[in-house]
Order: structure tokens, then sequence, then C-alpha cells
């Protein structure tokens, strides 16, 4: 008896080890990174700089870490004397990243109070929740995902594996993960995994948010039912009801609208709105003849064309909204925020692919009371914009630019 009980506990325990063996043996991240390192204050790298932004300072401000973590960054690019260069690293040893920034010729031999920033790109085909991510370091270290901080731990040690578990989100498409690892003396290395799947990539940074768009869009009204503006208006198709069901959101995001076109007792008109303010659409509305006084209960539909000089992912694209907002791309809802609230700048990041060419842009803003307002401003490489054509004929956009971001103004 004694015999088979020894037996059987043998085999536990190496049915234990052995899933030990496969948890520590998941792969590391090699690359291709994205790396530059920037100095600490003299004997002060390591746990003391965790926190301290020494991109920022090597820069004169001109680059941050918060910057470098929502934006991304550009091979070739500068920080202070060094440029972003790319390196794989390697998933063993406990000198890695000195090792992986001498072979790049970043720089030369032992190198101490110096921060590295390590960014790449993880493709997700879905969106995965509470997936683990692991790292170790030499000495402390700091996780941005998608520009938020995600993890970190501001001590010195060494490093030859994973010594951190924590938690994170994907989102369906890029996700861009930047790790810091400030060095005091001794050894330098960084051990990077997650647990789901994903591609990890360099992807050159698509340009960000730099303004709003202020036109010149089309625009029309259309009520809601007494006091269910804003929120409760949100995914109800007043276009729809204006127009006794000649004209939806969805033709229209689909298709586009031209000036002159009516819905209901109103028509499509062209205008251009204030990049400040709270109440910028009701001035807008009172401007252009769709609305008197203080509008109330109505859906405001903004209509513009993208031209996009080649196709781009996961664009970056921002609104503000007062009260609720739904946009469309294409004729694909990209956002929805059924919420009341009031709105002077942006308030919402999300995502959108544009295609070469004109990319149709319907944004609504549902009003209960108060202020009525709407900002948006979308990122990406040589986006101009201008009107679209008529319903249901397909939108070109050769020689319709009407506008530039020369004329979609700065954030406030």
């Amino acid at each position: 008896m004694l015999r088979k009980t020894f037996t059987i506990g043998l085999a536990c325990v190496m049915a234990l080890f052995v899933m030990t063996q496969i948890a520590q043996a998941q792969d590391k991240i090699t690359g291709p990174w994205l790396w530059i390192v920037a100095p600490t204050e003299a004997n002060e790298g390591g746990a003391n700089s965790t926190d301290v932004d020494s991109l920022d300072a090597a820069s004169g401000g001109d680059v941050t870490e918060a910057m470098v973590a929502a934006n991304g960054a550009k091979e070739g690019d500068t920080v202070g004397d060094y440029t972003w260069t790319l390196g794989e690293i390697a998933d063993t040893g406990g000198n890695n990243v000195n090792d992986a920034l001498n072979e790049i010729g970043m720089t030369e031999g032992d190198v101490n109070d110096h921060s590295s920033y390590a960014l790449i790109t993880l493709e997700s085909a879905t969106a995965q929740s509470d997936v683990t991510m692991r790292v170790g370091s030499d000495d402390s270290i700091k996780v941005w995902l998608n520009g938020e901080e995600v993890h970190n731990n501001a001590v010195n040690r060494g490093a030859g594996d994973f010594q951190d578990d924590f938690q994170v989100n994907l989102v369906a498409g890029d996700n861009l993960l930047l790790v810091k690892v400030s060095e005091r003396g001794g050894g330098w290395s960084m051990f990077v995994g997650i647990e789901a799947d994903v591609t990890a990539v360099y992807k050159e940074p698509v340009a960000p948010v730099t303004g709003k768009i202020t036109g010149p869009w089309l625009w029309v009204i259309a009520p809601t039912e007494a006091n269910e503006g804003g929120a409760n208006s949100t995914d109800l198709d007043q276009l729809e009801a204006a127009s006794g069901g000649d004209v939806t959101e969805a033709m229209v995001a689909s298709e586009g609208a031209a000036e002159g076109d009516p819905v209901g007792e109103l028509a499509w008109t062209v205008g251009e709105i204030a990049d400040t303010g709270g109440d910028n659409v009701n001035d807008l509305v009172v401007e252009l003849g769709l609305g008197e006084g203080d509008v109330n209960d109505h859906s405001v539909y903004g209509l513009i064309i993208l031209n996009s000089p080649a196709d781009q992912s996961g664009v970056p694209m921002k609104v503000g909204s007062d009260d609720s907002v739904k946009v469309w791309v294409n004729g694909e809802v990209v956002h929805t925020n059924a919420v009341n609230r009031g709105a002077g700048d942006f308030q919402d990041d999300f995502n959108v692919n544009l295609n070469a060419g004109a990319n149709i842009l319907l944004v609504k803003v549902s009003e209960r009371g108060g202020g009525w307002s709407l900002f948006a401003g979308v990122g990406g490489e040589g986006v101009t914009v201008s009107l679209p054509e008529s319903l249901g004929t397909a939108v070109e956009a050769a020689g319709k630019v009407i506008t530039t971001w020369g004329k979609v103004k700065s954030a406030k």
C-alpha cells in the first residue's frame, strides 16, 4: 500500500512539474522591437527613474513617454543623441538589452544609468480580454498598452526570465506595446511575453488627430420624440421618421447626400462649424436657418467625405458631443456613445479604417436640452475633406477636394 501511494504521489509531482515547465516555457517576444535609450541622472537609473520621463528630458520636451505610448515612433527619428532603431533581443541571458543595443550600434560597452524603450505592435484578429502578460527586467520596468500604463515595478533586480504577471485587454487589430527598462548598473535585461493569439510586428505609426474638422459639412436636423432627445434617441432613425421613410441613416451613411436634398421639411445645407464652444451645433443650426433659438429634442447629422491617398488601417479618430453621438464610416457604425453630457472638446477615442479615395463620414449628435455641440477629428496620412455628391451616386474623391487639413484647426 505504501509503495502504491508513493508511486501515485510521484506521478502527481511529475505531472505538476511538467505543467510548471509548460507554463514557464511561454514564448518571449524577441522582435523586431523599435529601440531607443535615454540617460537618467547620474546614479539614478533603475527604480529611481521608473516614473521619470527620460524621453522628455532628452528631447527638451519634443518627445514624451505618453506621446510614444499612444502614437508610436518611426524608425530613424531621433530623441536627444539617439535614433529609433530596429533590432531583435535574445530570449535568454541576464544582459540581453545591453547586448541588443550594442549589436544595433546604439551603445558601446557596459551601459549604466540609462532607460531603454522598446516599441512593438501586437496584431490581434479579435478583441481578447483579461489575457496574461509576463515580463522580467533588470532593473525596473514600466509597460504601456495602447497608450495606457498597464504595469509598473520600480525595483532594482536582476533578471534572466519572467518575473511579473498581470492582465491586459487587447482590441481587435493593432495594439501598441511600449516597454521601458531603467538600468542602474550591472546587467540590463528585458523579457516580455503574452498568452494570447497575436502577431508581433513593427509598424510605422499612423498620424494622430491634430485638429478638428470644421468643414464644409453637409447638415440637416430632424426632431426626436418630445423629451426623448439625447441618449434615448441614439439608435432611433430620425431621418427615416422625418422623411416618411424616403431617407434613412443607413442610406446616407453608405451613399451620401447633396446640398438641397430634402429630409422632411428641411434640406441638406452646407456649413462650417466652430472648433470651440459648448453650443457650436446650435449656433450653426441657427446660422444656416435650420432652426431658431435654443433647439432641443432634435438630432443633427453632419456629412463629409474623408479623402485618403491610400488604404489606411487603425486610423485614430476623436469625437466630442453634447449629448449622444453615433458615427458611421462607409456605411458601418464605428462608434456609439448613448449618453447625456456636455462637451467643449474631444471626449471619445477610437480607430477607423480608410479606403484609398473617398470615405463617407456621417456623424449624428442627438440633443436633449441645454448645450448642443459636436467636435470630430481624424488622423492618418494626407487625409483631406470634401463635400459628398448626391444620394445614390457613387462618391469620387478626384477633383472634389474643397478643403484640406490647413482648414482643420488645431485642437484647443
